[in-house]
């Protein structure tokens, strides 16, 4: 999966292209939104336009809009190119069906009767995702050593900060049979947790 600062092909039918000019003066002040309370609203990225944004300890200025990506300007540093599409998979708040109604008719003898339709108890139930939305950076650093050789691994790695050949971060999500680790710096990358516990399970 790529991480937020990769661009990746839209299956929109208009991309949001930004026609307003690139900020050259960005306003610092104040304290930076989290991304996730705007990366679920409608009208994103185009409300985040100007406005000064954490996303995983990565705070600045959403300076442009380019196609599917926003270009994020910290007060120090190098700007930074995040994917729209990907900011929205990671920090959207996941959107649930509303239950439909029930229905109540009566039959001959006067005995209520309910009628179920379209009820989340008649449809299969859907996995909920879970990630971890806030990792903790400054927790000890561990190496994945620490945790591959053991009996429940990758359960046992949920939420450590790890250590991968010199990159580092918080092990955020499991896909299937992969792990997600984001680094401080806002990248994620995956790794395959067979092949981990192949290549550091062993003593």
């Amino acid at each position: 999966m790529p991480s937020p600062t990769q661009s990746e092909p839209s299956n929109e039918a208009t991309p949001p292209t930004s026609k307003r000019p690139v900020i050259t003066a960005p306003d610092f002040s104040g304290t930076p939104q989290p991304i996730r309370e705007l990366a679920g609203r409608e009208d994103f990225p185009h409300c985040a336009y100007g406005v000064y944004i954490d996303i995983q300890g990565f705070a600045g200025v959403v300076v442009e809009i380019i196609a599917q990506s926003i270009k994020v300007r910290p007060s120090e540093g190098m700007t930074q190119r995040f994917n729209v599409n990907r900011l929205k998979v990671l920090f959207a708040p996941e959107v649930r069906p509303e239950p439909v109604a029930v229905a109540v008719t009566a039959r001959a003898d006067d005995r209520p009767v309910a009628i179920r339709r379209g009820t989340v108890e008649e449809r299969p139930a859907r996995p909920e995702r879970t990630y971890v939305s806030d990792p903790d950076f400054t927790a000890s650093i561990l190496p994945i050593n620490a945790y591959a050789g053991q009996p429940d691994f990758p359960k046992c790695a949920y939420g450590k900060h790890v250590e991968i050949e010199g990159y580092t971060g918080v092990v955020v999500e499991f896909v299937k049979s992969s792990l997600k680790i984001r680094s401080a710096a806002g990248t994620t990358r995956s790794y395959n947790a067979e092949v981990l516990r192949k290549n550091y399970g062993s003593p």
